[in-house]
């Protein structure tokens, strides 16, 4: 179903939507949300999050239908946004520079120690990567001052562990025959376990800022093959301040992380009013109240496009819940409603189904899935 184009377009003229300044600025952003009703399937939400995400990145990289998805789960970090501990590792890896310039390897080492606790509290409010990837090398650099051989090389590899990591390369050090030469016996050669579940369920979860899955309390993401070494694991979801760590994987180990995201405290006013929006009964929102509501989400959220879903609960005997779909395009609103099965991927014939009716272009959730590129380069010098 579409909303009448008259109406759109008279409130669009009324605000100013179709000549706007704040029309062109954000020409390549696309916020994307799905709203869970209470007793809705909460994973199913998330997963239908993620594939509509996917979808979106997808087009933008190819067809440029929409521009590509704006991650709006830092915007509810409100009250946590702070750089004082990352500052405070800043300090403490100075102190830590000068401590070697000294020839005080154990103190240089004690620094190191207090600049990696201080950068974890930060995790993931602020961050600076490449503060941690120093504190990483001046390790090595601390352990090799004060004659432990073994101590160095095991933290020189962990140094290059995380750089990969960071820099995108998926699969383990033995894939470079240089590293596999330097560090093949260390804790950071190989592969571990990550297993990560989630107090909130339909939340997703990154791995080195890379959308791995959907979790939730008995719904676990597990990859038995992870490359050791350190990983920044985040877990985040609309309405709640997200939640991160820093994990070191040693080979052949496994690591199981438990998330608690915490409500936002801009919730009320950053997530609530989509929340809050009806489609039947005595309550159901009007088609000027539903452009007034998209329109200040997408101001709200400084994006030009919105696609935003509502799952309601299944439908008893049926196992089937509907789905509404509004997208928000150049001022434009469009409605389209769907039932989708409750079961592990059956939702995306759905999804594809709607890109089709409402882009008029086929895109297959399964094919807009980002593929890690396992044999990313990775530049350094090897000591």
């Amino acid at each position: 179903m579409t909303l009448s184009a008259r109406a759109t377009w008279s409130l669009g003229c009324a605000l100013g939507v179709f000549a706007s300044p704040w029309h062109s600025a954000q020409a390549d952003a696309t916020a994307v949300v799905v709203v869970t009703r209470p007793g809705a399937n909460a994973m199913l939400g998330g997963r239908l999050e993620r594939d509509l995400r996917n979808m979106v990145d997808a087009s933008a990289r190819t067809s440029k239908t929409l521009g590509p998805v704006l991650a709006i789960e830092p915007r509810f970090d409100v009250g946590r946004l702070s750089k004082a501990d990352v500052e405070t590792a800043r300090r403490h890896f100075n102190e830590a520079q000068r401590a070697l310039e000294k020839g005080d390897a154990d103190e240089a080492k004690e620094q190191l120690f207090r600049a990696e606790r201080f950068y974890n509290k930060g995790i993931p409010y602020a961050s600076d990567t490449a503060l941690l990837r120093g504190i990483y090398y001046y390790y090595f650099q601390a352990k090799l001052a004060a004659g432990d051989k073994d101590a160095a090389t095991e933290a020189y590899c962990a140094y290059v562990a995380l750089s990969r990591n960071l820099a995108g390369s998926a699969g383990p050090m033995e894939q470079f025959e240089p590293l596999a030469d330097k560090c093949g016996t260390t804790s950071v050669a190989g592969t571990g376990e990550l297993r990560v579940t989630s107090e909130v369920d339909g939340a997703h979860v990154f791995v080195d800022d890379r959308p791995v899955g959907v979790i939730g309390r008995d719904t676990p993401y597990v990859d038995p093959f992870l490359a050791a070494g350190p990983h920044l694991v985040e877990v985040r979801k609309a309405g709640y301040a997200r939640w991160g760590t820093l994990v070191n994987l040693k080979n052949g180990a496994s690591e199981a992380l438990r998330a608690k995201p915490a409500d936002a405290k801009n919730r009320a006013e950053e997530y609530d009013p989509l929340f809050e929006v009806s489609f039947s009964g005595a309550d159901a929102s009007s088609e000027d109240y539903l452009n007034t509501v998209m329109f200040e989400t997408a101001e709200r959220y400084g994006v030009q496009s919105l696609v935003v879903g509502w799952l309601e609960p299944a439908q008893a005997g049926t196992g089937l819940s509907h789905f509404t779909v509004l997208t928000y395009v150049g001022g434009a609103l469009d409605q389209r409603v769907y039932d989708v099965p409750g079961a592990q991927d059956a939702h995306r014939p759905v999804l594809a189904k709607f890109w089709s009716e409402r882009f008029n272009a086929a895109l297959d959730p399964a094919n807009a899935e980002p593929a890690a590129d396992r044999f990313a380069p990775t530049l350094f010098k090897v000591e």
